[in-house]
């Protein structure tokens, strides 16, 4: 019989072509990269031997039987490999630590092992060919083990990418499962055709499919630095996770880079990144060094470590100077590290993602080249903010936060004369969330502008439906935050909420903070008088905390300071804290201005306050703050005692 090789001829074209241009890039030192390579090798050769194969079969003579045999035995040989290293591929793709464990390299090497016996014993036993006397070629029965392999190792190879799915991508479960049906398909049909060698073609377009899909250089890596990418990261972690493997990560977040490309341009910016990745290359090429964002470098060890020695490492490359065209530079650079190792209670990458994050964020509260070694409770932490950023918002479209108000009791009147209004979140699903926690969230992302006026709203509304006037209160308290006085035409905004329910101005009290004062005292001169013109006073609030100075109660026009509880506690056990808080009442009156103290919660406290001349009075003593209808309750109490 005459093999029609055209199809060989092909896929010998094709692997070629794949095998040269593979070979021309630089590609990752992977487990899956080394095997492909050989693949690619071996397919070659099966293709080259296959169509050498069919020559000898079709014009060597029985004088040429030696060669005949060589020829078929070295196809056999490495036509059978090929099922044997796909199998091996697709391991690769999942444990890519280069490991072939016991019960594995049983598996995958094992019937290779079996196979080769049969074809190397064949010119004594025809176990899988027979060249007769007159050089003609004859298949033997062992060919059916041989295929039988062949079959076992596709089963084997599409068992792998099942059991492993969740690490695998839609890419890489196709080219196995390619490969099988081409085998399978392309097999078959050679049983009909006998004269068509068709499975080389079949293994050429699977090499094809792979580099195109999952071996391009370009996937995996950061062409910019030459360390691997964020790709990648995330790939080899997933798979460590869902194989329960142990890992260490130090993350490097580089900091002036910025600084760095406007002084020196950006082509030195970037030879400075290499440089950095370069000296982070340096701690082992078994060890990852992955590029997971344009300042974050994160090195990926295959076990727990001691971090204290290559953290100072680095800090001390970051302490010296940097090199630019051969000059040794020393440029405003420094870095943050996060260190971070295996636990059962990370279920997945974007969880060390977070863990990275929230520590990185933590870290740059410290010292320049600070580390942070990252546990658990960052992701515990970064969850639960998650969960409050999805109740706020949700609160928002819903406009769903509650307010409550806290009576605030006048001791010239003996009874409560104002409120103050406090925004409450209760979320359906995590429940009351405290304020001193959803607030700081809010303000970062600018969630705060919102709730504000939704709070005035409702206290708008409140004023138009109960009249609270009509039971003693003169005022409420509304709450500013920074966030709010520093956003351009705030006063407008406010102001057309207030005007909308047509209410007195003067039952309206802004409350502002020291920071807030601090941080927007450009634009809070124009707005307090605004307000003032209109008949809204301020208030400061927690005066006598940690950002407490004479300076800014003198600067603006604030009818009331309110003191902070810390100071009203401190007396309690401190007689200094009694003379401090006295001289600051005494100094606050003298300016003209009304003292409210806050976080009153005994008698004695109210006793002590009442005696160096505080006028108002507000904390749990008197009345913890209360939803809507606990407060019409306790004022009309109020009013009837008077």
């Amino acid at each position: 019989m005459q093999w029609i090789i055209h199809y060989d001829i092909v896929a010998f074209a094709l692997i070629l072509v794949v095998l040269i241009v593979y070979s021309t890039f630089n590609h990752l030192n992977t487990f899956s990269n080394r095997v492909y390579k050989k693949l690619l090798i071996v397919s070659l050769c099966s293709v080259v031997t296959d169509i050498l194969s069919a020559i000898t079969c079709s014009f060597c003579t029985k004088d040429e039987i030696i060669i005949n045999y060589i020829v078929n035995l070295s196809h056999f040989v490495v036509q059978n490999l090929v099922p044997c290293l796909y199998c091996l591929f697709a391991y690769s793709l999942v444990y890519e630590t280069g490991k072939i464990k016991g019960k594995w390299f049983a598996l995958i090497f094992l019937p290779y092992i079996f196979n080769l016996i049969l074809i190397v014993s064949t010119p004594l036993t025809d176990a899988c060919f027979k060249i007769d006397e007159n050089g003609v070629y004859q298949r033997g029965q062992g060919q059916f083990f041989t295929y039988t392999i062949a079959i076992y190792y596709i089963i084997l190879s599409c068992g792998i990418v099942i059991r492993n799915n969740k690490v695998l991508g839609i890419p890489q479960r196709l080219c196995v499962y390619l490969y099988s049906a081409e085998c399978i398909i392309l097999n078959i049909l050679q049983l009909f055709f006998g004269e068509y060698l068709l499975q080389e073609i079949g293994i050429a377009f699977a090499m094809f499919f792979i580099y195109l899909t999952m071996q391009n250089p370009l996937e995996y890596m950061d062409v910019q630095t030459g360390v691997y990418n964020r790709n990648l990261f995330k790939k080899t972690i997933n798979s460590r996770i869902f194989k329960k493997e142990r890992y260490s990560i130090i993350c490097v977040q580089v900091e002036g880079l910025s600084y760095i490309n406007e002084k020196f341009g950006l082509h030195n910016g970037n030879v400075l990144l290499r440089q950095i990745a370069a000296f982070l290359l340096s701690f082992g090429k078994t060890n990852g060094v992955y590029r997971i964002s344009n300042r974050q470098f994160a090195i990926v060890f295959s076990k727990h470590i001691d971090f204290n020695i290559i953290t100072n490492k680095i800090i001390n490359r970051f302490n010296q100077a940097f090199n630019f065209n051969n000059i040794n530079v020393n440029v405003n650079l420094w870095s943050y590290i996060c260190c971070l190792q295996s636990s059962k209670n990370i279920a997945t990458v974007n969880d060390v993602f977070d863990i990275i994050d929230f520590s990185l964020k933590e870290a740059k509260q410290n010292t320049k080249n600070s580390v942070v070694f990252a546990s658990t409770d960052i992701l515990e932490k970064r969850r639960r903010e998650i969960e409050i950023i999805q109740a706020i918002s949700k609160a928002i479209d819903e406009a769903s936060f509650q307010v409550y108000y806290q009576p605030i009791y006048s001791l010239s009147e003996n009874r409560y004369t104002k409120m103050e209004a406090l925004v409450r979140l209760i979320d359906e699903n995590i429940g009351f969330v405290p304020p001193d926690e959803f607030i700081p969230i809010a303000e970062k992302n600018g969630d705060i502008l919102a709730i504000g006026e939704i709070v005035l709203e409702k206290v708008c509304s409140f004023i138009e439906e109960y009249h609270p006037e009509d039971y003693g209160i003169s005022t409420i308290h509304v709450n500013l935050s920074v966030v709010q006085c520093m956003q351009e035409n705030i006063n407008i905004r406010l102001m057309n909420i207030i005007d909308k329910y047509r209410i007195p101005h003067k039952l309206i009290d802004f409350e502002i903070t020291e920071t807030t004062a601090d941080n927007t005292s450009d634009s809070l001169d124009k707005i307090m008088k605004f307000f003032n013109e209109r008949g809204i006073n301020f208030s400061l609030d927690d005066f006598g905390t940690g950002y407490s100075n004479q300076s800014n109660i003198m600067q603006y026009p604030y009818s009331i300071v309110k003191i902070d509880k810390s100071m009203v506690w401190a007396c309690d056990s401190n007689p200094k804290a009694f003379v401090s808080l006295k001289h600051t009442v005494a100094m606050i009156k003298d300016l003209d201005m009304v003292v409210l103290a806050e976080g009153v919660e005994t008698e004695e406290q109210k006793e002590l306050l009442n005696e160096i001349g505080v006028e108002y009075l507000q904390g749990y003593y008197f009345s913890r703050p209360l939803p809507v209808a606990e407060t019409i309750n306790i004022l009309k109490n109020n009013i009837s005692k008077n």
